[in-house]
């Protein structure tokens, strides 16, 4: 006998589960313009800029500057081979308006810590910056930089001593666009125990207050912390732990979290595998105390690792991306919300379903009501851009239209499927609503 099974009735907005189109898809760059870990900036008149690492015998780092209409430039080096850029989780690229600027490791001065800066929408860049001190007796590594609300530079680093000791997370500050630099600061100092040796760390600022995301290492316990400078990052004065789960791992995930602002709070993406699942968690942080307000799963998958996430928004809009392996192969995923947390779509796949192979390491931007793209696919030796416009389905699609009309069911992953026996699936109507059941036989 089959008896259906209703588990729950939820409202959910229309717009979550709406029909929409990806822009087509663009590609960038090929295996002989190379294709490592792609980063992305939107500048004034939301062109795209796109940077990534060329690896090989002759090192360098690739630019390519979008048209508006969905071209792009021909990749060129931003950082020449000569200056041997490195590092397995760089560079890194921020801008606002014209004025762009991208951090990275130079290999040919011992690993110094570099800054690139444009004011004309990355269209040419200045002679090379250095960031962190002449000074051998240290090393350094994964920078990150972000642009404050005047358009200055905030550049992060780690920083150890010559024999891969005493790990800090550093910050530098400038007030002249990148000219010159304050002195350095252990924004991580204020944490019980040391950062994690191989996770990059990230900016976010807003006025006068800034906040470092980082791992953190007390007695192999590696969550995610935040601590808080209400000085510009002259000097951090306050920490919290941002997860509830302990992650007790004995050597780094090199495994980042993101954040973005959002109103009086900073939301933030990362992973924790404390519950025994690689999966991604999400949390708004009050800027005024570091208190979350929750902390949930972003797209629970059971089994399986989620990784690599980014997180981009403004106002009541916000998209994650990542990549995880729930379908074998690594691919790239996207969700988001245009009216709070509580309301975020299920998962989507943002890179090309059809195509063969490992599709990762994704990026995200938001402008103006568009979602901007890039990813590298790894089996197809390319990077990949694409767009998505929020405006098309949000204006068409309202809370008023209360017809029960089934649109489509998809599995407990989103993607759609045909309802089986013995496993709960979503059913998702034209007015909004979404009824999970399961068939049992």
């Amino acid at each position: 006998m089959r008896q259906l099974l209703l588990i729950f009735l939820i409202s959910i907005p229309n717009f979550i589960f709406s029909q929409f189109t990806f822009s087509p898809e663009t590609q960038i760059s090929d295996n002989t313009t190379g294709y490592g870990r792609p980063r992305m900036a939107i500048t004034a008149n939301d062109i795209p800029v796109i940077i990534w690492f060329k690896e090989g015998s002759s090192q360098s780092i690739k630019i390519s500057r979008g048209s508006g209409s969905a071209t792009f430039s021909l990749p060129t080096d931003v950082v020449n081979s000569d200056l041997e850029p490195t590092g397995f989780i760089g560079p890194e690229i921020a801008a606002k308006g014209d004025t762009v600027y991208i951090a990275f490791i130079c290999g040919a001065q011992n690993n110094a810590i570099m800054l690139k800066k444009s004011f004309d929408g990355g269209i040419t860049f200045s002679d090379t910056i250095r960031v962190s001190p002449n000074d051998n007796a240290y090393k350094y590594s994964m920078p990150n930089v972000a642009v404050t609300e005047d358009g200055n530079p905030i550049v992060t680093y780690m920083k150890c001593l010559a024999n891969y000791t005493n790990w800090e997370q550093m910050v530098k500050v400038s007030f002249n666009l990148g000219l010159s630099f304050s002195d350095e600061t252990d924004a991580s100092a204020i944490a019980a125990g040391v950062p994690c040796d191989c996770c990059k760390s990230t900016i976010v600022s807003q006025g006068n207050n800034v906040f470092l995301i980082f791992r953190n290492d007390y007695n192999n316990v590696r969550n995610m912390y935040i601590s808080k400078s209400i000085d510009e990052g002259l000097s951090f004065t306050a920490t919290q732990d941002l997860d509830d789960l302990n992650w007790v791992i004995n050597s780094c995930p090199t495994s980042s979290g993101n954040g973005v602002v959002n109103g009086d709070s900073i939301m933030v993406v990362r992973r924790n595998a404390g519950s025994g699942v690689h999966q991604l968690y999400i949390s708004n942080i009050n800027t005024t105390d570091l208190q979350k307000s929750y902390f949930k799963e972003l797209d629970p998958i059971g089994t399986g690792l989620q990784d690599k996430a980014e997180i981009a928004g403004e106002g009541s809009v916000y998209g994650m991306v990542w990549h995880d392996n729930r379908s074998g192969n690594n691919s790239c995923y996207f969700s988001y919300t245009t009216n709070g947390i509580n309301n975020l779509s299920v998962s989507i796949e943002m890179s090309d379903s059809t195509a063969i192979g490992h599709k990762m390491f994704p990026d995200i931007e938001y402008s103006n009501g568009k979602f901007f793209f890039v990813y590298k696919y790894n089996t197809g030796h390319s990077i990949i851009y694409k767009e998505l416009d929020l405006s098309n389905f949000n204006a068409i699609n309202t809370s008023n239209n209360t017809e029960k009309k089934l649109l489509k069911t998809t599995d407990l992953f989103g993607r759609e499927s045909a309802p089986k026996n013995n496993v709960p699936y979503f059913s998702i109507y034209k007015d909004g609503s979404v009824e999970k059941k399961v068939i049992v036989e």
